[in-house]
């Protein structure tokens, strides 16, 4: 730790896909509808876009309050996405590779760190992003595939009267 920054380990995920590259890189590089892969993104607000550079904000389900991220399209090989602002700092790389004309490889690697009170529950944490980036890829893989991806639904609550 110095000058109160936490350095996280990185998380590193990655999963095939039965699909053309070209399926797949429309479905990670449609930056409005990330929270329909990434659950912990609440919502996404694109800020300026210059070609294949987007500067947006995102808004996570906890904390609420925005991040601001500059993105870099790489088409058809890698999204590069800088955490500028907020509770969160570093980089997220999703690279695409292909085994073959119909099987995909999409990785995910996370070089970032909290701040302020998040970085005193960074582990928590990086079990936390770690299980929702292997989430994120099973929705991305399954809506790459041709499936279809069902949200989770609100918790329904007991009746306390019998």
């Amino acid at each position: 730790m110095s000058n109160g920054v936490v350095k996280l380990p990185r998380i590193q995920e990655t999963i095939e896909i039965k699909a053309s590259r070209d399926r797949v890189w429309e479905i990670i590089s449609d930056l409005d509808n990330e929270p329909e892969y990434w659950w912990g993104t609440q919502k996404v607000k694109t800020l300026s876009k210059n070609g294949n550079v987007i500067k947006r904000e995102i808004y996570q389900k906890f904390g609420g309050r925005a991040i601001v991220q500059k993105v870099i399209l790489k088409p058809r090989d890698e999204i590069e996405i800088q955490y500028l602002e907020g509770i969160t700092q570093g980089v997220k790389y999703l690279r695409l590779d292909s085994a073959n004309e119909e099987t995909q490889q999409l990785a995910v690697k996370w070089d970032v760190h909290f701040l302020g009170i998040y970085r005193l529950v960074s582990p928590l944490i990086v079990r936390h992003v770690r299980q929702g980036t292997k989430d994120a890829l099973q929705r991305i893989k399954g809506v790459s595939e041709g499936r279809t991806i069902k949200k989770l639904e609100e918790p329904v609550k007991k009746s306390s009267a019998r």
